[in-house]
């Protein structure tokens, strides 16, 4: 017998294996793709040294070897639930659980609202706490302070998945009645304006000014903040320019006291990513929560700029 290590979630796929008489039946309950779910399945029968399943007529039925380890399976999964009783499948339509997510200030401000909107209409009674990426974030991720981080790259180590979503780039943003830029945006006048800089290390923001001194744009920094937070009241009082994350310039455009634009130079673009430890791999919780987010915001299409807001 192959010496290989079980765990809870190796004895909650045989049961709804066993339940669905299928693997691709059991695919929803426990939130693995068949092909995963096959893969796992090689493995027990190669641990356990039977096939613990047979296809007949009616489906994949249990081996008696299996059958015979049911209760012992049963017994195993009260004791190594870590909630305790009967285990029951994640259900996101009545589910009460709170899912933790590390956010960049840019993905609480644009991806949250949306991500919010989904949840309420297919699991209404699921609560998110929402905390910035630091460089705590691996860490919480690993002791399950946290479920998912999204965000440009973040510093990991082995043992943590991640995920692509989509590729961002970046435009400038103004006030709508900015008394000097008016339809275009040159160089000249980006270089002669003065400009709002975001220092924020832990988000793709820190490549942005090794890039701008890469095409040899130096910008006049009159200010400096540590967070996009509040960042639509000080570019509607002031003149100041400042480059962000096109969505989110977007976002602050809608209400017409602010323009977005194109850089007037080549731009730079980064990847958003998902992050999650392998400890919550095989969550079922998790594992929904992730494909969610996948499947709502996975290559999302460009942002284009220029929108000329109506002038105050």
């Amino acid at each position: 017998m192959a010496q290989n290590k079980l765990d809870l979630y190796d004895f909650l796929l045989l049961k709804e294996i066993r339940a669905a008489r299928s693997v691709t039946g059991a695919c929803e309950q426990v939130g693995l793709s068949q092909p995963a779910i096959s893969v796992r399945l090689g493995h027990l029968r190669e641990h356990f040294g039977d096939p613990l399943f047979v296809r007949t007529s009616e489906g994949m039925m249990a081996t008696p070897f299996l059958e015979n380890l049911l209760p012992d399976i049963d017994h195993a999964i009260n004791l190594l639930n870590p909630e305790g009783g009967a285990y029951k499948p994640f259900d996101a339509g009545t589910s009460t659980r709170r899912f933790r997510l590390g956010l960049s200030h840019v993905a609480q401000l644009v991806m949250l609202p949306e991500l919010l909107a989904l949840l309420k209409e297919s699991a209404p009674k699921i609560k998110i706490d929402s905390v910035d990426l630091d460089s705590m974030t691996p860490s919480l991720l690993e002791n399950g302070k946290l479920d998912l981080a999204i965000g440009y790259t973040i510093d990991l180590h082995s043992g943590f998945y991640q995920q692509r979503l989509f590729a961002e780039n970046y435009s400038c943003i103004l006030r709508a009645n900015h008394p000097r830029v008016i339809d275009t945006l040159t160089k000249e006048q980006f270089l002669q304006e003065e400009h709002l800089a975001l220092v924020a290390p832990a988000t793709g923001h820190s490549r942005l000014d090794k890039a701008l001194e890469e095409r040899g744009v130096e910008r006049k920094i009159a200010v400096k903040v540590s967070s996009f937070l509040g960042l639509e009241q000080i570019i509607t009082s002031t003149d100041l320019l400042a480059i962000v994350p096109s969505r989110l310039g977007r976002t602050l455009a809608l209400n017409g006291k602010i323009r977005i634009m194109n850089l007037p130079f080549p731009s730079l673009s980064y990847e958003v990513r998902q992050y999650w430890h392998g400890r919550y791999h095989y969550d079922s919780g998790n594992s929904w929560l992730r494909k969610l987010i996948f499947e709502k915001f996975t290559n999302l299409p460009p942002v284009f700029t220029n929108l000329i807001m109506s002038r105050g």
